[in-house]
C-alpha cells in the first residue's frame, strides 16, 4: 500500500506544482493598469508573414526629437487610467506610473517605439483596412504592470479628432 501511495503521490506532485506555477503566472499578467495610447502608424508587410500588427506608439507629449530615446528605457505616463494626457522623460518630479522598455526602445516585443499585438487572421485584415484609414485614429490598449513592463491587448478605433481652427 506505501508504494501505490508513493507511486501516485509521484505522479500527482508534479501536476500541483504545474498548476500553481500556472496560477501564479496568470495572476501576475492580469495584474496592472489599462491605457490607450495613440499608434502612428504601422507595417502592413508584417501581416503577411504572421498573425500579428507592428505598430509605433504616437506617446501625447514626448517631441519628436525625443522619440528615439534608446538610452532611456523608463516613461512617465500623466493621466486618469485609461485615458493618457502626456507622457514625459522621468525627472525630479515623481512619477504615478512608469512604463520601461524592456528588450530595448524599438524591440516590437516590449520596446517603447514599437509594439506588437497577436491577433487571429481575420481580426488582422480587419485591423489593417481600418488602421489605412485616415479618417480613424488608431489606439492601442496596454496594461502596464506595477514593475512598468507593458503587455498590448487590442487595438481600438476613434474618429481623428479635427485640427484645431486658424
Amino acid at each position: 500500500m506505501n508504494r501505490r501511495l508513493a507511486l501516485a503521490l509521484a505522479l500527482i506532485l508534479p501536476l500541483v506544482g504545474l498548476a500553481a506555477s500556472w496560477a501564479t503566472t496568470h495572476r501576475a499578467v492580469q495584474q496592472g493598469t489599462e491605457w490607450l495610447v495613440p499608434i502612428a502608424g504601422y507595417d502592413p508587410r508584417d501581416l503577411l508573414r504572421g498573425h500579428y500588427v507592428i505598430f509605433t506608439y504616437d506617446w501625447p507629449g514626448l517631441e519628436r526629437q525625443e522619440r528615439d530615446l534608446r538610452s532611456e528605457p523608463v516613461l512617465c505616463l500623466e493621466g486618469r487610467a485609461p485615458q493618457l494626457t502626456r507622457v514625459r522623460v522621468p525627472d525630479r518630479e515623481p512619477c504615478v506610473q512608469t512604463v520601461r522598455a524592456v528588450g530595448g526602445w524599438n524591440d516590437p516585443e516590449g520596446g517603447l517605439a514599437r509594439g506588437r499585438l497577436y491577433v487571429s487572421q481575420d481580426r488582422a485584415a480587419a485591423l489593417q483596412r481600418q488602421l489605412a484609414d485616415p479618417e480613424r485614429q488608431g489606439m492601442v490598449r496596454i496594461r502596464v504592470r506595477e514593475d512598468g513592463h507593458l503587455t498590448p491587448l487590442d487595438i481600438i478605433f476613434r474618429p481623428r479628432a479635427e485640427a484645431p481652427a486658424p
